[in-house]
């Protein structure tokens, strides 16, 4: 069981003959990329961006992005039921011209409120973890927002990015690379655990404009996805999870019976000894499910991350593809 889903050829078959649903839409190849884009936006807006403002949980590619635009950063704090500070953000933002960064974890979206002391930065909403973006416009509240549809459809690539303001990209696509069509057969592979870095090796120096594979924008474009079935399917994995894992040296992060509607990317919790980390992964690889320790931080990063559940967060697969009940009965 995949923590992403599996693509489906079957899917890109069905595609071919249908009509367009989505025709407007603009797709890059991956949500670092949408990021780098909205920070190449903003600068070409004669903006001078003094810094960018991040959670201190944050994955190494977004830190790369903004290392590779050479602009300095700056990190607030994240607890463990995925909250932060406002305080300590307007404190961190106070001389203005900053691009802050908010985190929607693991597909929940999170009240973020922005203050009248925030409104001289550029907000950016993070929805890679989020399924429901396909379907919305702009943010509520923020002034750019992105998504990243391969960690919850069975696509390629794909990328959105949805703003108020003009955004000067061009509707085209591209041939699968030659990760990604690899990456499009492992359906066939009878062990699938373990976590894909499909397409980043080949890509962590290289943040120039990338544009979606043209099977992924195909399925996008064209295919109708059952979102009620993903959802139901999705938590109910999730709730599987939180009975399995229920006596288990584990802390859980979130639940979704508060959360009607929510979507999970995955079911977070993290260890309270540092030594099961490892225990796990190698226990999800027995069980041929993806189990990950998330994020993988930067190396800058590293210096802002208290001594805390930040360095032992697992993530176990929720993907709607597959019947975790069935897989344990």
């Amino acid at each position: 069981m995949t923590l992403q889903p599996i693509f489906d050829y079957k899917i890109l078959l069905k595609s071919l003959f249908r009509k367009k649903i989505y025709s407007n839409k603009v797709f890059v190849k991956s949500g670092r990329l949408a990021f780098n884009h909205i920070i190449n936006t903003v600068k070409a807006s004669d903006k001078k961006i003094k810094k960018v403002i991040l959670p201190n949980l944050i994955c190494d590619e977004m830190v790369m992005v903004v290392k590779s635009q050479k602009i300095d950063i700056e990190y607030y704090n994240v607890d463990d039921e995925l909250n932060y500070s406002i305080s300590e953000i307007e404190d961190i933002s106070d001389d203005g011209a900053n691009i802050i960064v908010f985190v929607n974890y693991f597909g929940f979206e999170s009240n973020h409120s922005i203050t009248d002391k925030l409104k001289n930065n550029i907000i950016v909403e993070d929805n890679a973890h989020v399924l429901t973006a396909i379907n919305n416009s702009a943010s509520s509240f923020a002034d750019y927002s992105f998504s990243s549809y391969r960690k919850l459809l069975p696509v390629l690539s794909g990328a959105e990015i949805n703003s108020n303001n003009n955004l000067d990209l061009m509707n085209s696509s591209r041939f699968p690379d030659f990760g990604e069509l690899i990456y499009s057969l492992r359906n066939l592979k009878k062990n699938r655990s373990g976590a894909s870095r499909m397409g980043h090796d080949s890509y962590k120096s290289n943040f120039n404009l990338s544009y979606i594979d043209v099977f992924s924008k195909t399925i996008l474009e064209r295919y109708n996805f059952a979102y009620d079935e993903i959802i139901t399917n999705r938590r109910h994995n999730f709730k599987f999870w939180e009975q399995y894992l229920s006596n288990k040296d584990l802390v859980f992060m979130k639940s979704i019976d508060s959360n009607v509607g929510i979507c999970p990317y995955a079911f977070p919790c993290y260890v309270i000894d540092e030594n099961d980390i490892n225990k796990w992964i190698q226990w999800g690889k027995l069980h041929n499910l993806t189990i990950i320790q998330w994020p993988k931080y930067h190396e800058n990063t590293l210096k802002y991350i208290p001594d805390n559940f930040l360095k032992r967060i697992l993530l176990f697969p929720v993907n709607h593809q597959f019947d975790l009940t069935e897989i344990f009965s």
